[in-house]
């Protein structure tokens, strides 16, 4: 006898480049309270290794996987997520797991460092990778630190002056993390043939680190019919913690539910 699983299939959210689930703070109780099972793991290697000389994009891929293979009951597939460098390492865990995905979801997904936001000098990253001396640099993080609301960028200045990070993630990024990152992309983009699960993304119109014209060749680029693009007008980079929170948390759970229902139906259809 087959046993039916639960009305809404599990969520798996990854958090920004070398930061921590704390970025999900502000949303995981509305979710928790309107139905939505999620988890906000922290990654090996990935989550808050500010520190990590060494750091592999691959170990990070594997890492992710072996959290998605632990997470789901049974073999009932699971939903991912991720904001910033999250929504790229969800993807990237999304190629590489043979647990069938049942829906992705990119948040501020982080594929081109072109905004307004960035440094002009950002450039010269590259010259850092191919020398060798990403090793010795890291990007010190900048005002408005991905926040439109005052009164969130407030407290996050504030945090990160206490503590050298905060709910947007670390101060500062190693560039050999950084590099790892920019191959992580590349070979998401590569292989986005291979993703074949709904996808929504949702990217902030004023977005400062990437444009929401990147975001869009990106979408354009998904081969397939179910995908959603829902642009935000109040917020900047980090929409879980900013104006727009309220309405991320509804398009989640709006996709997550949608997403559960159409499996449901799929596989376990009603008998006549």
């Amino acid at each position: 006898m087959q046993v039916q699983p639960t009305s809404s299939l599990p969520l798996a959210l990854f958090h920004g480049l070398l930061s921590s689930p704390q970025e999900f703070g502000l949303i995981t109780h509305w979710l928790r309270n309107n139905g939505v099972t999620h988890l906000a793991p922290t990654v090996p290697g990935y989550t808050l290794a500010v520190d990590e000389q060494s750091p592999d994009w691959r170990n990070w891929q594997s890492a992710a996987v072996d959290i998605v293979d632990t997470f789901g009951n049974g073999d009932e597939p699971i939903i991912l997520g991720g904001l910033c460098m999250g929504g790229v390492l969800a993807a990237a865990a999304a190629l590489a797991t043979r647990r069938k995905i049942a829906g992705l979801i990119l948040m501020s997904p982080t594929f081109d460092y072109d905004g307004w936001g960035l440094s002009p000098t950002r450039h010269l990253r590259h010259f850092g990778y191919w020398t060798g001396l990403d090793r010795f640099f890291s990007v010190t993080e900048r005002e408005p630190y991905g926040v439109k609301s005052p009164k969130i960028r407030k407290w996050v200045i504030r945090e990160m002056a206490e503590r050298a990070s905060s709910a947007v993630g670390p101060s500062r990024i190693p560039l050999r993390a950084l590099r790892e990152g920019e191959r992580m992309m590349a070979h998401v983009r590569a292989h986005l043939a291979d993703i074949d699960c709904p996808v929504l993304i949702m990217h902030a119109r004023e977005d400062e680190i990437t444009t929401l014209a990147s975001v869009q060749r990106l979408f354009d680029a998904l081969p397939q019919h179910d995908k959603e693009l829902a642009v935000l007008e109040n917020s900047y980079h980090m929409i879980t913690i900013d104006n727009d929170r309220h309405e991320v948390s509804r398009l989640v759970e709006r996709f997550v539910k949608r997403v559960s229902t159409e499996y449901l139906a799929s596989n376990f259809p009603v008998a006549a």
